[in-house]
């Protein structure tokens, strides 16, 4: 029979179980996909609103655009 020192088992494990806890953790938190698809009405809809929003960020100043790819949003 093989012996074991209990403290060194514990020093090996000890990263991969904390690595282990962190992933099941942040799953946990990440938002389930839909099951079913959104009809185009709906679509087109959060759409128009995400654009309105955005503009609407953009002239209150909360969303900055500092590159032709990159902006900067202010949560305050």
């Amino acid at each position: 029979m093989k012996t074991v020192n209990f403290d060194q088992h514990v020093r090996e494990i000890r990263p991969r179980a904390r690595r282990y806890q962190l992933e099941q953790r942040t799953r946990r938190r990440q938002r389930l996909p839909r099951r079913r698809p959104r009809d185009a009405e709906a679509r087109r809809s959060l759409i128009q609103l995400a654009l309105k929003r955005r503009a609407q960020w953009l002239e209150d100043g909360r969303l900055k655009k500092i590159g032709p790819r990159h902006y900067r949003l202010h949560l305050d």
